[in-house]
């Protein structure tokens, strides 16, 4: 996996590239964490170039969501491939997660909101 973070008002952005897998996810926890202490409401997860994600990998998502969703935050998806969108589907997460088609999307739509929320 190769993992690249952005810095955004209010969000943190992470483009991820290759396998988001058991192997993979410590590193992403970590920068996630380090994230959410410093503050940030938003994750903008850039999944464009993401080949696989396990059950590991999803863990980090539903972790993110249950520490930010009670302070009005969220993590958002961007650019996931037709056969990761399927995975999303089937578990429902597509319902708990914003998704949106690219990070542009994610972060216009987090610059509309009132007071970052």
């Amino acid at each position: 996996m190769q993992l690249h973070e952005i810095d955004h008002p209010g969000a943190a952005v992470f483009h991820i590239k290759g396998r988001l897998d058991a192997a993979s996810t410590p590193e992403l926890e970590q920068k996630v964490l380090l994230s959410l202490d410093r503050g940030i409401t938003h994750l903008v997860m850039d999944f464009s170039e993401l080949e696989y994600i396990n059950s590991a990998g999803l863990r980090i998502l539903v972790m993110s969501y249950q520490r930010l969703n009670p302070h009005g935050g969220q993590v958002m998806i961007c650019g996931v491939r037709d056969y990761i969108a399927e995975i999303f589907d089937i578990s429902g997460y597509n319902r708990v997660f914003a998704m949106c088609s690219d990070v542009h999307e994610a972060l216009k739509n987090i610059d509309s909101t009132p007071a970052g929320q």
